[in-house]
C-alpha cells in the first residue's frame, strides 16, 4: 500500500511539474539551442566517463554490506523481483521530476540570473545535495557518498547538455546512466541468486 501510495504521489507531481510547459516557461529550453562539435563530443564521450566513474565509485565504496543494503532501493527491489511497473513508468518518472526541478527549472532559472557556468555548478550541487534522503534510506556512508559524487557529476553533465540541446536529452540520459548503473549492481550481486 504505502508503494501505490508512494508512487501516486510520483504521478501527481509530474504532472503538476509539466503544466508550466504549457505556459511557456523557459521554453528556450524545450529544444536544441545549440549543436556543435563540443556538444557532439559531450555526448559520445561524458557519458562513458560518467559510467567509468560510476564503477570507479562502486568498486572503491561498495562492500557486502553496501550492496545487501541496496536490495532495498526501489529500482534493485524492482529488478530483483520483476517488476516491470516501477522499472518502466514510475521510475522514468522520477528521472523526469529530477530533470524538470534540477535541469529545467533551476538551471533555466540561473542561467538567466548568473550565466552558464555558475547555473550548472550550483544547480549541479543542489542537485548532489538533494540525494541526501538516501541516508535516510539506508544509512550508510558509503551509499550515501557514492550517490552525492555520481549525482553531481551527473548534474555537470546534463546542466552542459540541458543549455545546448534542451531538457529532453537530459531526461533520456539521465535514465539510460543510472538505469545501467543499477542493472549492473543487480546483475553482478542478485541475478542469480
Amino acid at each position: 500500500m504505502e508503494n501505490v501510495k508512494k508512487n501516486t504521489i510520483k504521478l501527481f507531481s509530474c504532472i503538476i511539474l509539466i503544466i508550466p510547459f504549457f505556459l511557456g516557461i523557459n521554453a528556450d529550453f524545450l529544444f536544441v539551442r545549440e549543436f556543435n562539435i563540443s556538444v557532439i563530443l559531450a555526448l559520445i564521450f561524458f557519458p562513458i566517463i560518467l559510467l567509468f566513474l560510476g564503477k570507479i565509485i562502486e568498486l572503491a565504496l561498495f562492500d557486502e554490506k553496501s550492496i545487501d543494503i541496496l536490495k532495498k532501493h526501489d529500482v534493485i527491489d524492482s529488478l530483483i523481483n520483476n517488476n516491470k511497473s516501477v522499472l518502466f513508468f514510475f521510475f522514468p518518472i522520477t528521472m523526469l521530476m529530477e530533470e524538470l526541478i534540477f535541469r529545467y527549472y533551476l538551471t533555466g532559472f540561473l542561467f538567466y540570473h548568473l550565466g552558464s557556468q555558475l547555473a550548472i555548478l550550483i544547480s549541479s550541487m543542489i542537485f548532489s545535495l538533494y540525494h541526501i534522503h538516501i541516508w535516510f534510506t539506508f544509512k550508510n556512508y558509503k551509499i550515501l557518498i557514492s550517490f552525492l559524487s555520481y549525482s553531481f557529476i551527473l548534474g555537470l553533465f546534463n546542466g552542459y547538455i540541458f543549455l545546448n540541446l534542451g531538457i529532453f536529452p537530459c531526461i533520456i540520459i539521465h535514465y539510460i546512466l543510472v538505469f545501467i548503473m543499477y542493472f549492473d549492481i543487480y546483475q553482478k550481486n542478485f541475478k542469480n541468486k
